[in-house]
């Protein structure tokens, strides 16, 4: 399978970095297209510049937008909001049209923002109201970008109260108790693929840890199981260290009769519009 993304999904907070927002015409990666996208970089958490595209306003195309874009973000690192939604759109795009995959490491605020405050949800609305910012959720990347920005420097300041080393941060090892991700029912999506059905994973996952995808699966109303058995429906597998590359429960996995065995690429597809990712 052909990577789209081979950034990692950093748990830290930079301060020098580029921010990206993009707006698409649906939400499903594999069909939709970017159609907006907004791009601030910043040094010692100065503004420096900005970059903006706009399909409806703009003689270039997405290809050309793209291509303006990387020499824009060079190496920075990335701050965005939400990973689900981010990698496969941006993942794609720079497949699609620049024959590459998108290689910049991300940081997303959502993630931080559960991390640091310690909260279960984390959408852009409620992170608004939390910081009382006066900014806006329009759905439109040139307005939406000035909320992800103010929310990263506000998680800043509070990581700053709150801790002693972005170390804290880090997930503290690879096992977890399922009753500690339990789902939660308001956050049920019967319209997703992974509703109601079993789904286990293996490897190295870059976009989310194990316990985040678990999260996730019990939070749309499917069911994760730590190990493959005669349930399982989905089978997620990541990387696999050094030349290793497959693992027990992938061997144990292929033998069941109906299970389907997806990448993290297709987790993030089947998730994109999932709006508690």
């Amino acid at each position: 399978m052909n990577e789209r993304f081979t950034g990692k999904n950093l748990l830290e907070l930079p301060q020098d970095f580029s921010v990206v927002q993009i707006e698409t015409t649906d939400l499903n990666p594999t069909r939709d297209q970017i159609i907006e996208i907004a791009a601030n970089k910043y040094r010692k958490n100065k503004f420096k510049k900005a970059f903006e595209w706009d399909s409806e306003e703009d003689k270039n195309d997405l290809r050309d937008a793209l291509s303006q874009l990387k020499s824009f973000i060079g190496k920075d690192t990335i701050v965005i909001n939400c990973t689900a939604f981010f990698r496969p759109f941006m993942g794609n795009a720079f497949v699609n049209n620049l024959g590459e995959p998108f290689s910049n490491d991300i940081v997303d605020i959502q993630r931080l923002f559960r991390k640091i405050e310690n909260q279960k949800s984390a959408k852009l609305s409620q992170m608004i109201k939390f910081y009382n910012l006066s900014t806006s959720h329009n759905l439109k990347a040139d307005e939406d970008i000035k909320s992800v920005e103010e929310i990263y420097i506000k998680l800043q300041g509070e990581f700053r109260k709150q801790f002693k080393s972005i170390k804290e941060l880090q997930p503290k090892g690879s096992d977890f108790r399922l009753k500690d991700v339990s789902g939660d029912p308001a956050k049920n999506d019967k319209n997703n693929a992974f509703y109601d059905k079993y789904v286990s994973a293996t490897g190295k996952l870059n976009a989310y840890t194990r316990k985040e995808i678990a999260q996730m699966i019990n939070n749309i109303g499917g069911h994760f199981q730590k190990n493959p058995g005669e349930k399982t429906d989905y089978f997620i597998a990541g990387k696999f260290e050094g030349n290793r590359g497959t693992s027990n429960k992938l061997e144990k996995a292929k033998k069941l009769p109906n299970v389907t065995i997806i990448h993290e690429d297709d987790f993030l597809d089947m998730v994109a519009g999932y709006e508690w990712a």
